[in-house]
């Protein structure tokens, strides 16, 4: 859940975007429920749905959360289901994509922003879905890996782009600049392709997926331990209006959000607000936008 601090929208803007992925929310979940397979809003998604009853104000992308089995059932059935005007984008679907989220993206527009712009595949509006995972019970086996997915996370994103944004200045930005150039540069030296770094993060994200396990997260993220859920508290899921829509939150919901954000109900200041802050939009047949 990485992202750039809040920069102003043009309102109209912002609420076309919000429309038309309000849309793929939509589509996804009707596709969910004929095949019966929970999917559920969580993070930002999650506190506007309880907050705003839809986005929060400023926010411009969706998170939804699934189990793995249902997420992989998921991707099964998308080209049949949904193929004529979305595309699945992983680092499996196109090489081009550095990143371990799994993107659902509205054909035919664009949508580039400050941490994709080195990215060569094609970034389009878009929103997200985080597979689930079992947590293992002991201590010293989630330590391991929350320090692999994160290695493999990193490094994957490196394989991509070799200037991902850094959120500090002066001397320590230029050392981490240089460092991260030098990774992108090995990777790419020794044919390391995000392919199979995505192959090994999941191989580890799912590394516990044959056993029962009381507690879930969603690997792909340095708090996924700190934030794991028991299963018991998303399922069966609650029905909620987001939008002009009805979507799913987890059954408590409540207690998962406050151990992510705390008080996730008192609007945070203008200086503590996220979004994804586009460098170039394009809704579809229409022509380009760009921002600052």
């Amino acid at each position: 859940m990485s992202h750039v601090l809040y920069k102003q929208y043009d309102p109209l803007v912002l609420k076309k975007l919000q429309g038309v992925q309000t849309q793929m929310l939509k589509d996804v979940l009707d596709v969910c429920e004929k095949y019966d397979l929970p999917c559920f809003l969580i993070y930002g998604t999650a506190i506007g749905a309880v907050r705003h009853k839809g986005f929060i104000p400023w926010d411009d992308d969706i998170d939804v959360g699934m189990l793995r089995k249902d997420y992989d059932r998921f991707l099964e059935v998308f080209d049949q289901e949904l193929r004529d005007h979305y595309e699945v984008l992983t680092p499996e679907t196109d090489s081009r994509y550095a990143c371990t989220v799994t993107h659902i993206q509205r054909k035919n527009t664009v949508f580039v922003t400050e941490m994709t712009k080195n990215l060569k595949c094609n970034c389009r509006i878009f929103m997200d879905i985080f597979p689930f995972d079992n947590v293992p019970d002991s201590p010293k086996e989630q330590n391991r890996l929350l320090k692999k997915s994160t290695l493999y996370g990193k490094l994957l994103f490196l394989s991509g782009s070799g200037s991902p944004h850094i959120p500090y200045s002066g001397i320590l930005y230029h050392v981490m600049h240089l460092g991260c150039m030098l990774i992108h540069g090995f990777l790419k030296l020794f044919h390391i392709t995000p392919p199979f770094l995505y192959r090994r993060f999941k191989k580890v994200s799912t590394a516990f997926n044959d056993k029962d396990y009381e507690y879930v997260t969603s690997y792909e993220y340095t708090g996924c331990i700190k934030d794991k859920i028991k299963k018991s508290d998303i399922l069966p899921l609650k029905k909620v209006p987001f939008e002009n829509i009805y979507a799913y939150i987890p059954a408590n919901n409540d207690a998962f959000l406050k151990k992510v954000y705390g008080d996730y109900m008192q609007i945070p200041p203008i200086e503590e607000r996220v979004n994804h802050a586009p460098l170039v939009i394009q809704f579809e047949g229409e022509d380009p936008i760009y921002g600052e």
